[in-house]
């Protein structure tokens, strides 16, 4: 009989208890115990890494209370998480990337040889290109050797060579993804020979879909929900620096006033909600810089809200794909003060769902005219929802996954 663990890290760890508050639940209550494993004692260089990657040493409070058979398992070095694999037996749901850092940890893995499992539910669009200046050339090298030449190149060789261990089995609702894979030549002969990260795929509904299922939030069309984007958040001064002052006074004061402008002509109250990284201190910061002042600012709520959304406005928010699921109208915006990464983001998923993206700089509209197309958006969202998210009707994902580690793993 093996346990079940969750390979994560834990310096974003409220976001990850937060976006898969559900999936957890649902472990809780099938499983005798669920162990959260933090992986970041267990990079290469550690220390640096985390200064690299612009991480903080202070630790966050975990605001969500958990079941009482979830423990959480920070393990010193990877002597000690060999012992506590070699103990308990584990199958490790992986959680990490395939960065230079994290190749320490697949190492020890393979050494512990417990089985893994892969879980890409979310429906989201993830491995978006990032631009780095050459006049930053520090930055450009640790930003595409340590993290794209490792996670394309390097490190899937050494999963064909062996030296890294595959994923057992890899649940995605990416439908599109697989068929992707099936049309280019050398993709579908990895696939064929079981040769890609994961021996075996199996297709599944998203979280987001699940989530509609079970439904407990009564849908209304009460706010305007803003999903916000940090302007320099640990990512964007990773892979830019700091953007000015200035630029980013000049983004929230248009952006205050595009908002202002919505809710004042459709009569409902705009809803601010970050994204659930973002730590006290710095939601702290933002509320205290009145950048969006007036508006009701929240964190771990976003679900919640846009349940109850009339109209839902963002940047590059993967949570917008549960607007799309429940069929709300969407505005993607973007300014001339974000940088090169934000704006060309900005445009992933309006292009893939099939929702307006507009400058809101100054943006002109004529209120009924601007429903209108938001309204007749709505049935361009069937494809994505067919491509990403559901492929079989009023069956849960979740409930897919769990069958199958208890019969082909042998988790109690």
């Amino acid at each position: 009989m093996r346990n079940l663990a969750f390979l994560t890290s834990f310096y974003n760890l409220n976001a990850t208890l937060n976006i898969r508050e559900d999936f957890f639940k649902s472990l809780s209550k099938n499983f005798k115990i669920i162990y959260i494993i933090n992986s970041d004692k267990l990079n290469f260089f550690s220390k640096f890494e985390a200064k690299y990657s612009f991480k903080r040493s202070i630790k966050d409070k975990i605001y969500k209370k958990l079941p009482g058979n979830i423990r959480m398992i920070d393990l010193k070095d990877g002597r000690d998480f060999l012992n506590f694999t070699r103990k308990k037996n584990l199958l490790i749901i992986n959680n990490i990337g395939k960065s230079f850092f994290k190749l320490k940890i697949h190492f020890l893995i393979k050494k512990s040889k417990c089985k893994q499992i892969y879980i890409n539910n979310l429906g989201s669009i993830g491995g978006m290109k990032a631009h780095i200046e050459l006049k930053n050339p520090l930055r450009f090298f640790n930003y595409n050797l340590f993290q794209n030449l490792f996670k394309k190149i390097i490190t899937p060789l050494l999963i064909i060579f062996g030296f890294v261990p595959r994923i057992d089995l890899h649940f995605t609702c990416k439908k599109k993804e697989l068929e992707n894979a099936k049309k280019n030549l050398l993709r579908n002969f990895l696939l064929k020979n079981k040769l890609l990260y994961a021996r075996d795929y199996k297709l599944i509904n998203s979280r987001s879909y699940d989530a509609l299922l079970t439904n407990k939030i009564k849908i209304e069309e009460k706010y305007i929900v803003h999903c916000n984007a940090e302007m320099n958040g640990p990512h964007e001064i990773e892979t830019r620096g700091r953007l000015s002052e200035k630029n980013v006074k000049n983004h929230y004061f248009h952006l205050r006033k595009f908002l202002s402008k919505l809710s004042s002509d459709y009569k409902k109250p705009v809803v601010v909600c970050v994204h659930p990284n973002i730590k006290k201190k710095d939601l702290n910061d933002f509320k205290k810089s009145k950048y969006l002042k007036g508006f009701k600012i929240v964190q771990f709520k976003t679900k919640y809200y846009l349940y109850k959304s009339f109209l839902v406005t963002s940047f590059d928010s993967s949570s917008i794909v549960d607007a799309a699921i429940l069929r709300k109208r969407i505005i993607g915006l973007w300014s001339r003060f974000m940088d090169i990464n934000q704006i060309e983001h900005s445009k992933t998923y309006p292009k893939l769902i099939g929702y307006q993206r507009i400058n809101f700089e100054n943006f002109n509209y004529d209120k009924k005219n601007l429903l209108k197309l938001l309204n007749k958006n709505l049935i361009k969202y069937s494809s994505f929802i067919k491509n990403y998210h559901c492929h079989k009707k009023n069956i849960k994902g979740i409930d897919e996954i769990i069958s199958i580690i208890k019969r082909k793993y042998d988790c109690k």
